[in-house]
């Protein structure tokens, strides 16, 4: 998936645990977590390996990097009594779900099955920018994310609740338009539409999922996301 989508779903997690722990400020964490794995892979993958591995998805898209942060932040739970780590997990976990990375075993469960498998592109950021900008979903993902970023953020180093509730608002049908647009997309096989550029059936059937659970999450959250 691409990385508005990923840092969306990492925010609607994050509401679900501030409201659970009481601490906004782990909705960034959690969105940290989010996109972390490409912040982390994409630029070594594709830059400084791009002559022999050229691979995007390595350490952050592997369950032991999960399972070491899952360990400190256990750690600073015990000593600290801070979920922030924890927190970034759970975005990272996110993002590994969205990615389907159980497809890519060898990636998912390094070193287990050996060296990370090899790949060639041309121009990858050029075509992954392209991909970006011309899907529409990532447009609507990438509005929601700003309303929740808002509403997150009020009262720490941002204060425009009116901005964020209107934002959040227009987002909840466009997130309905896209989940139902998807699900047509994925029933139908459609393989190519102004929805996700290259996407496949199975994108189709993730971008109904997170939007559903985006649309569900905004009105369950609204006390926050609303607040003028």
């Amino acid at each position: 998936m691409f990385i508005a989508c990923h840092l969306f779903l990492g925010l609607i997690l994050g509401l679900a645990i501030a409201e659970r722990l009481g601490d906004r400020r782990l909705i960034g964490f959690c969105a940290l977590g989010a996109v972390l794995p490409d912040l982390l892979d994409k630029p070594v993958g594709h830059l400084l390996l791009a002559g022999s591995l050229d691979s995007g998805r390595t350490v952050g898209h592997g369950l032991l990097f999960l399972a070491l942060l899952l360990m400190a932040g256990t750690v600073l739970v015990r000593r600290r009594q801070s979920f922030a780590l924890l927190a970034v997990a759970a975005g990272v976990l996110s993002h590994q779900v969205l990615d389907a990375m159980w497809a890519m075993p060898v990636t998912w469960y390094f070193p287990l099955l050996g060296p990370y498998e090899p790949y060639e592109f041309n121009d990858y950021f050029g075509g992954a920018i392209l991909a970006e900008v011309s899907s529409l979903s990532e447009w609507i993902f990438l509005a929601a994310s700003v309303g929740i970023a808002l509403a997150a953020c009020r009262g720490f180093c941002l204060d425009h609740p009116g901005v964020a509730a209107a934002i959040v608002r227009v987002s909840i049908p466009l997130l309905g338009i896209l989940t139902l647009a998807s699900l047509y997309a994925w029933a139908a096989g459609i393989t190519e539409s102004v929805l996700m550029a290259g996407a496949g059936p199975e994108d189709y059937l993730m971008l109904a999922v997170v939007g559903t659970v985006g649309m569900i999450a905004a009105i369950r959250h609204r006390d926050l996301l609303n607040a003028g």
